[in-house]
């Protein structure tokens, strides 16, 4: 009886054993499941059931009913939705016109970061000497601090900063913006795009430099030897096989177009009169600002992520239909 007893003692040993050994790599990404859960899953789920309420911030709110105590908030189901959609006047047009402002954004500084980067990533791999020296030198954007450079850039767009110093040395008086570039209407969204098309410039063009530097060079030597000239290798060879690598310049930046709001506060904060409004910093002034919604926030940034997930998914269809 005790021998059977030993051997039963034994063998739920070895099963325990057995088991812990099977599952021991739940323990190590037990953290990482644990921090998403609490900083992911749930501000997810917060996020929603937010949405679906008029809260000021103050007070309790809870994604467990009762959510909160009135007044401090209150359930307006889809109305926060319908509002800055298309029922109120105000909110709807302020909305759009931001929404607007994101898409011009993502066309603009999508194609003149590829135009820019393209050309440059082609001169680096062509480079010779100092090669070392330039890419470090295309990276200094993305090293410097954002704060910083926005702060540059402002400076170089006032009324007396370098860039109408510049047009007035050069004798080109008349395209000054006299009351700033980011002070004019009808010119504060393009300076805003330069700046963007500076910072994303960069890693494009180390992407499309490590791109050329896989493609075979015997098929520029066979087609130099065809008779090809410099505007036939980049179209007919080049371009094809970088494809890939424009695939993924141009998903993240349309999608840094559409969330991004960072440098627009910093250099305008959505002025002057609305004329740089992007969505995101919209968000973030009804989530943060003198305004307090936080319900009309997450409401507006379901909207927006919506709106990046059908631009991605519309985007991965195109390209994956050329490729095929």
């Amino acid at each position: 009886m005790e021998r059977a007893q030993v051997k039963t003692v034994a063998r739920r040993r070895r099963t325990l054993r057995q088991v812990l050994k099977a599952n021991s790599g739940f323990l190590f990404i037990a953290p990482a499941v644990i921090i998403f859960l609490i900083f992911g899953l749930y501000t997810v789920v917060y996020s929603i059931a937010l949405s679906f309420f008029r809260w000021n911030g103050f007070g309790r709110f809870s994604i467990l009913p009762p959510a909160c105590d009135p007044p401090a908030c209150q359930y307006v189901g889809l109305n926060n939705f319908r509002e800055f959609l298309y029922q109120e006047p105000t909110w709807s047009r302020f909305f759009w016109w931001a929404l607007e402002h994101n898409v011009l954004i993502a066309i603009f500084v999508t194609l003149g970061t590829i135009l820019v980067a393209l050309p440059l990533a082609i001169t680096l791999n062509r480079a010779m000497r100092g090669q070392s020296f330039y890419r470090t030198l295309m990276m200094l954007p993305m090293v410097t601090a954002g704060i910083a450079v926005y702060y540059v850039w402002t400076f170089i767009y006032e009324p007396d900063g370098l860039l109408n110093s510049v047009l007035e040395a050069a004798g080109l008086g008349l395209l000054q913006a006299k009351q700033g570039w980011l002070g004019q209407p009808d010119r504060a969204l393009p300076a805003l795009m330069i700046v963007m098309i500076w910072g994303g410039v960069p890693m494009a063009t180390i992407l499309y430099l490590a791109g050329l530097q896989t493609i075979d060079k015997e098929l520029y030597e066979a087609a130099i030897i065809d008779g090809a000239n410099v505007w036939q290798l980049l179209w007919k060879i080049s371009w094809p096989l970088l494809y890939p690598v424009t695939v993924i310049i141009v998903i993240t930046s349309i999608n840094a177009a559409l969330q991004g709001y960072e440098m627009v506060y910093l250099m305008t904060n959505g002025g002057p009169a609305g004329h740089t409004e992007v969505v995101g910093l919209q968000i973030f002034k009804y989530g943060f600002g003198d305004q307090r919604q936080l319900g009309m926030a997450s409401a507006m940034s379901w909207v927006l992520f919506i709106a990046v997930f059908v631009v991605a998914l519309f985007n991965l269809r195109i390209f994956r239909s050329q490729e095929n």
